[in-house]
């Protein structure tokens, strides 16, 4: 009854990314595929740089308090009061990297807007990653579904009242403000404890156990916004709004893994230290259940690709309908890798994944440069299924090598 229930709430979850789409489709459409590939070059830039303020808190919260609960406040108090440091660091860099690669001002100013709405949904992020680890699905989707609601209703009245990219970015940070004043609320009645906390060992220690966690999410953030900000400086802003365009749809069929994955996250980081039995069984039904539903989901994309991209956006866009038929013949390899994902993260194989990103990553980058040029959206899209299909060899064969090995419990 609990697993029916956490599911059932994390397809709420998964499904509210629909009110983030609608927003980047109404923005697709009227601010036209140049300053849409503008906007959607920052933002892939600033979600980059988010991952650098978490660098792998949320994956150790969620580990550590799922397999002890006293540990909630103390990682909670000490994640907020570190993040308030690395935030500044992730902002600053942001801005900087922008300048360095479109020498833009008003790059650089939407930059700074979504950096300073990253920090705050980072924020959320450790909030909900406490709710994910105590069983609290129910509050981890109001987080999220008021998160893009807000998001949504903000963006829509900056885009209707006919301001650009940078009035939307502010949008992002308001509402964002609103989203995380909700969610301090709802978690103070069921943890408390939502002061920052400066404890400098528990600091080093928490970033010591975050550090490969971190640098596998960096890294895996690089690779999947690598082809757009690649798009932007090799082929301009036009090309990276149609990519961006059939990308967004694509990461709308792509949560359907992630139900899969953090319903199984609390239970698989628990069962691997009491029962590795009942571990392995959980991991094996992860696996199967993404890999059945990776193949309906790749001919649905197939199919719908460009119906959808003619209702949803407009005949300027149409040439990604082919970018999103080649990425969605990668569903037969993202969807079991998502899972697999969670499944090395509860047995504490945070290497694995740090090796298996870093070769996806730099595969994905190598290709891209040589792709772009010569195939523009349509190469970045190859090169984006090769590297998954890539890295889900290297991951799935690092798992099975090490089934027999005894591994080392940590938090």
């Amino acid at each position: 009854m609990a697993l029916a229930r956490n599911v059932l709430f994390a397809t709420v979850s998964a499904g509210s990314s629909v009110l983030l789409l609608a927003l980047l489709l109404l923005a697709a459409k009227l601010l036209g595929t140049e300053v849409f590939g503008r906007f959607s070059f920052v933002l892939a830039l600033a979600v980059i740089f988010e991952t650098l303020m978490d660098f792998g808190l949320k994956e150790v919260t969620t580990r550590t308090v799922a397999r002890d609960r006293r540990h909630a406040v103390p990682h909670l108090q000490n994640t907020f009061g570190l993040k308030a440091v690395l935030g500044v660091i992730a902002v600053l860099l942001l801005a900087a990297t922008t300048a360095v690669l479109r020498h833009d001002r008003e790059l650089v100013q939407a930059a700074v807007l979504l950096g300073i709405s990253s920090v705050l949904r980072s924020y959320m992020t450790t909030l909900r990653s406490v709710f994910y680890a105590i069983d609290r699905f129910d509050l981890e989707s109001i987080v999220l579904v008021s998160d893009r609601v807000l998001v949504l209703v903000a963006g829509a009245a900056v885009l209707f009242s006919g301001y650009g990219a940078i009035a939307l970015a502010g949008a992002f940070l308001v509402a964002r403000v609103v989203g995380l004043a909700l969610a301090a609320a709802l978690a103070s009645r069921v943890v408390g404890g939502l002061r920052p906390a400066f404890d400098l060992p528990f600091w080093r220690d928490l970033q010591m156990r975050a550090i490969p966690f971190g640098a596998f999410v960096v890294v895996l953030q690089l690779y999947n916004y690598v082809d757009t900000v690649m798009l932007g400086v090799l082929r301009g802003d036009a090309e990276t709004g149609l990519y961006s365009a059939a990308y967004r749809l694509y990461e709308g069929f792509a949560h359907i893994p992630s139900i899969i994955s953090v319903v199984l996250t609390p239970r698989l980081a628990r069962e691997f230290v009491t029962d590795r039995r009942a571990y392995r069984t959980t991991a094996a039904w992860g696996i199967g259940a993404a890999a059945v539903l990776g193949i309906p989901a790749g001919l649905l994309a197939y199919w719908i690709a460009a119906p959808a991209v003619s209702v949803l956006y407009d005949d300027s866009y149409a040439p990604s309908a082919g970018v999103l038929q080649l990425l969605g013949a990668g569903f037969v390899v993202v969807f079991p890798l998502a899972v697999l994902h969670t499944i090395a993260m509860a047995a504490n194989a945070e290497r694995l994944m740090l090796l298996t990103a870093v070769v996806g990553c730099t595969l994905n980058a190598a290709l891209n440069l040589v792709l772009i040029p010569g195939y523009g959206i349509h190469g970045a899209a190859i090169a984006t299924i090769i590297g998954e299909a890539i890295s889900l060899a290297v991951l799935g064969t690092g798992m099975w090598m090490r089934r027999r090995r005894p591994t080392p419990v940590t938090g």
